[in-house]
């Protein structure tokens, strides 16, 4: 009965003190956070079996404890296998070392579960007296075990060498590993000999209770640093996101916003329209006279400096915002809330400007029109444009009458 008491206590102290790892899973790439939580739940599968050959051990039940011993030895190889994959990806093994200790890890895994297959045939590893349900442990047995006691004790000198050779952080996780190493190396070793004492159970109860001392530590200030990074890769994607969005939206020539952003802009203000949610709203349209004649007799360089000079009064008297480049030649201009209160006086203000440019040379002569928004006439904003449009047109013939 004090066996698998003792065990159960085991698996309590382990739950406990791991349970963040068995509640939820890495939310970052974390090699050896992912590995730390395979060997722990790998620890406490081994309790599990141990539990369970404790009580079968105590019942004699001969059958069902034998398959308990095979499946109890399997998880003790594959805590050593599981344990080998979180120390290259802990310390960041590379090379030579890193193929020795998993090739270890795995060799000796494969090997106790080809010699447990053979036990069944041929008792090598143990047997299982079927009348007093006693258990008997043979050689494959203690050179697996003997193997395993060679491992730790080879991991805790390769460890305490660089322990000694290594600063902050690595040394800790150096000595860590040498520390581990050697509970387990000397636990094992009187498991040999007596079989009945849960002593390897007791080697990782208090390893993992080192790990979790001093290698929680260490994963969370890598995991800080990984989420940190994620945000800066976030933050960098946000921002030529933005800055694509920005190129997607603006016209090469001018910086003002393009045709596709007006399109977007229209659907936009259909809907509120549609809903009876648009505010109160005024467009006007822009036209620049003679650029074709500007295109074919001075070129168009001349032309496009013509255009950029055009966008530039808009943007003087009707600001920036919300300014689009229609077409080749054409703007338009959306007010809304104080641009559109002071709408009067800024087309006032331009169309004066304009006026004062006919008799000079090279000056942009741009033609204008605005309309408002109507609230009890208008179901779309086409509606407000072609007002808009209409009373441009006008504009522009009569610009074309003056500076001729």
């Amino acid at each position: 009965m004090t066996y698998y008491l003792f065990i159960i206590v085991c698996l309590a102290i382990h739950f406990v003190i791991n349970i963040d790892i068995f509640r939820k899973k890495p939310t970052v790439n974390l090699p050896a956070l992912r590995e730390y939580r395979i060997f722990v739940v790998s620890v406490f599968a081994y309790f599990l079996t141990d539990l369970l050959w404790g009580i079968l051990y105590e019942v004699k039940l001969p059958i069902p404890l034998y398959v308990d011993t095979v499946l109890y030895f399997i998880a003790m190889g594959f805590t050593i296998l599981t344990w080998a994959k979180y120390v290259v990806s802990y310390l960041e093994s590379k090379g030579i070392v890193k193929k020795i200790i998993l090739y270890l890890g795995n060799a000796f895994f494969l090997a106790e579960i080809v010699l447990l297959i053979i036990n069944i045939f041929n008792p090598i590893f143990f047997t299982i007296d079927l009348e007093t349900s006693e258990f008997y442990s043979h050689l494959a047995r203690h050179i697996m075990l003997y193997v395993q006691i060679g491992f730790y004790f080879a991991l805790a000198v390769y460890s305490a060498i660089f322990a000694f050779k290594s600063k902050d952080s690595y040394r800790r996780r150096y000595m860590t590993i040498t520390l581990y190493s050697i509970i387990m190396f000397p636990m094992i070793a009187v498991q040999v000999f007596n079989p009945l004492i849960p002593l390897y159970s007791t080697g990782c109860l208090v390893g993992s209770c080192l790990l979790n001392a001093f290698v929680i530590t260490d994963i969370k200030e890598d995991y800080k640093e990984a989420l940190q990074e994620s945000r800066v890769l976030v933050q960098q994607g946000q921002t030529q996101l933005n800055e694509t969005m920005v190129i997607a939206y603006s016209d090469s020539l001018t910086k003002v916003k393009n045709k596709h952003a007006y399109v977007e802009e229209e659907t936009r203000i259909d809907e509120l329209i549609a809903k009876g949610e648009m505010e109160d709203f005024a467009v006007v349209v822009f036209d620049l006279n003679d650029l074709k004649k500007i295109n074919d007799t001075k070129g168009h360089d001349v032309g496009d400096q013509y255009i950029i000079n055009a966008c530039k009064t808009i943007e003087k008297y009707f600001g920036k915002d919300n300014l689009y480049r229609f077409g080749g030649d054409e703007f338009v201009k959306i007010l809304f809330k104080d641009e559109y209160k002071s709408r009067s006086k800024a087309l006032s203000n331009f169309e004066s400007y304009i006026d004062s440019c006919l008799d000079k040379e090279g000056l942009p002569i741009i033609a204008s029109g605005m309309s408002k928004y109507r609230k009890d006439g208008d179901n779309t904003y086409q509606a407000v444009f072609n007002r808009a449009d209409k009373i441009m047109y006008s504009h522009k013939e009569a610009l074309k009458e003056h500076h001729n």
